[in-house]
């Protein structure tokens, strides 16, 4: 079930962006900032609503209900996060090499004392 969704919602993503990308701005640079439209409404002047502009809301839904969708099937699942390696112990000796020549150690060793206290 969650594949199906996903693929649905790949899909709908590929649209979306076609869908805006075909469409024509509102007038000049300003157009996506409310600007360069001529009128004294908000967002500049409006004219009847194209098709594109209807197939790009309805692609928007699909997307937001298969987002929705997607964050409720995983609800159960792991997250990526969880499967890193573990971060080393904040006890851990400094790093050694060109570090330990330019005097960083112990900038490094304050550092690691200072989130040993905050713990």
């Amino acid at each position: 079930m969650d594949t199906l969704v996903a693929i649905i919602h790949v899909l709908t993503a590929l649209v979306l962006i076609a869908l805006v990308l075909v469409q024509d701005s509102k007038g000049g640079a300003g157009g996506a900032f409310g600007g360069g439209g001529g009128s004294n409404s908000i967002l500049g002047a409006t004219g009847a609503t194209t098709l594109a502009q209807k197939m790009t809301r309805w692609a928007a839904v699909v997307f937001a209900m298969t987002s929705i969708s997607l964050t409720v099937i995983s609800k159960g699942n792991k997250s990526v996060v969880d499967s890193l390696p573990a971060l080393p112990a904040a006890g851990a000796t400094a790093p050694t090499g060109e570090s330990a020549a330019t005097g960083s150690t112990a900038v490094t060793t304050t550092l690691m004392t200072s989130t040993t206290l905050t713990k």
